[in-house]
């Protein structure tokens, strides 16, 4: 199988960026990813957690959307680090200096103290493509993906990019043994790991932001300046492919926005805050593409 090392990374989603690896679609890669346990010896003068890629996916262009699926993400530290910086996230007026603490894992919890265990909750938090006609830095989301810390994206989930590029010049990494939905504090138990992917080039889907899909949710993301961007940006994609899938007006559309999918916050931390909308699969007509019924 072929793989890149947790070395070989970035610091940006770049086109200008030359490909580390190729794949063809459909083909099952892994990628090492670094943390900030990697780097935890330059704290805090380096917290900028890269992404390993990029990688080339064969097939895939402008137009196009790009399938990845997260097949397996083993935790490979046995440790993490949490991280407190002043000035950064929901605390961070509090926070007096940096500080840090090391929380040991075992194939179930994570032991914040010698009387906290928390269950294991593997997620990637940066994931993406490269855009169109600049670099964005890697702890920034956008349409591209890149640092969305969406904790649905664990083992068998699925997220849907546009592709801007030839290629795509996927790449991912920021793994976290634990996370909350909004990473408010600024930091999850960040941790090594290697991840096994799959690329797929989808021709008759056409984004503007990423889609998460899991067993029985599909969701769609946005960002901003605030929540009020973000969720709009999330919602109006939404009511867009529901009233493509239902065959519903666009007022019952939001109607059913209303009563069936529920706005979650992935993170209030990074340059843009994220929102995911989330949708039950179940509810999906078998004819769409995202159907739980197929």
């Amino acid at each position: 199988m072929k793989s890149l090392r947790k070395d070989q990374c970035v610091l940006e989603y770049n086109p200008a960026y030359p490909p580390a690896l190729k794949v063809a679609s459909g083909e099952t890669f892994q990628l090492e990813t670094p943390s900030i346990l990697t780097y935890i010896a330059d704290f805090p003068h380096k917290v900028t957690v890269p992404v390993t890629g990029p990688v080339f996916v064969e097939g895939a262009h402008p137009g196009a959307a790009l399938k990845t699926d997260v097949v397996k993400i083993d935790l490979n530290a046995g440790e993490g680090v949490i991280v407190a910086i002043p000035g950064k996230g929901a605390f961070g007026d509090r926070i007096l200096k940096p500080e840090y603490k090391v929380v040991r894992y075992d194939k179930k919890y994570a032991y914040f103290s010698n009387n906290i265990k928390l269950p294991l909750r593997p997620m990637v938090g940066k994931i993406g493509v490269a855009p169109l006609d600049r670099g964005i830095n890697c702890n920034t989301p956008g349409p591209h993906g890149g640092n969305m810390d969406i904790t649905d994206i664990t083992d068998g989930a699925s997220v849907y990019f546009p592709v801007f590029i030839e290629g795509a010049l996927f790449a991912a990494g920021d793994v976290h043994a634990v996370m909350a939905d909004g990473e408010s504090e600024v930091s999850a138990v960040e941790t090594e790991s290697i991840l096994t992917l799959r690329c797929e080039v989808v021709d008759n889907l056409k984004l503007t932001h990423p889609l998460v899909v899991n067993k029985n949710d599909i969701m769609t993301v946005g960002e901003g300046r605030n929540l009020e961007e973000a969720y709009h940006i999330a919602l109006d994609d939404m009511a867009v492919m529901l009233r493509k899938d239902l065959n519903l007006s666009f007022v019952d559309a939001t109607m059913l926005v209303s009563q069936a999918a529920d706005i979650k916050v992935n993170q209030i931390v990074n340059p843009l805050v994220g929102v995911r909308v989330t949708f039950p699969r179940a509810l999906l007509p078998s004819n769409s593409m995202f159907s739980r019924k197929k």
